[in-house]
């Protein structure tokens, strides 16, 4: 995360993708204050079964990512749980980005591990597969591929295309730019 500037907020992703990119208002922050901005590690599961979650978790991870978990938008299952989390955490993953559930709630909150997810359930996923790893996925209707830079916070996920990273951000860094002039301005007007 060291390598993208701390001001990078999901609005002014947003913003500077001029609207792109962003994901549905269903896929909530689990924790308030939560922040990422990292590369994604994109996933697919399959409806109540997070067999391949378990896979990306079996090789070597690189510190940073954002897991992103597609195809849980109708299971009735967890994606993952507390002690995945804490697996994922312990790997150096930063946070995770689902369209499914999430369970052990609390546990995960109370680890400082950032999700942003559909909801929550008690309910285990079944572990049969089939497994996708990588390459890309759709989730909300954006298509996310490996590499991909999620944003998220309390106002939501936005994703840039590997591609144009670049580009957005100095576009991201003209509208802060922008808004900080404009916030001075109305300091002033208002002494």
């Amino acid at each position: 995360m060291s390598e993208f500037p701390e001001w990078l907020a999901s609005t002014l992703a947003s913003d500077a993708a001029e609207g792109h990119g962003v994901l549905p208002n269903s896929i909530a922050t689990l924790r308030a204050d939560a922040r990422v901005v990292g590369p994604a590690r994109v996933v697919l599961m399959s409806q109540d079964d997070n067999l391949s979650v378990r896979e990306a978790m079996s090789g070597p991870q690189t510190p940073g990512t954002v897991l992103v978990v597609a195809g849980g938008s109708t299971s009735r299952t967890a994606t993952i749980g507390g002690l995945m989390a804490l697996e994922m955490q312990q790997a150096g993953i930063v946070g995770l980005v689902t369209d499914g559930l999430v369970r052990d709630s609390r546990e995960i909150r109370e680890l400082g591990f950032a999700v942003w997810c559909r909801g929550v359930t008690p309910t285990a996923s079944q572990k049969n597969g089939p497994v996708a790893v990588g390459s890309s996925v759709s989730l909300g209707g954006t298509v996310i591929s490996d590499g991909d830079l999620v944003i998220a916070d309390d106002d939501g996920v936005v994703i840039w295309p590997k591609e144009r990273i670049s580009e957005l951000l100095a576009r991201a860094k003209d509208k802060l730019r922008q808004d900080n002039a404009r916030l001075a301005r109305l300091r002033k007007l208002k002494s």
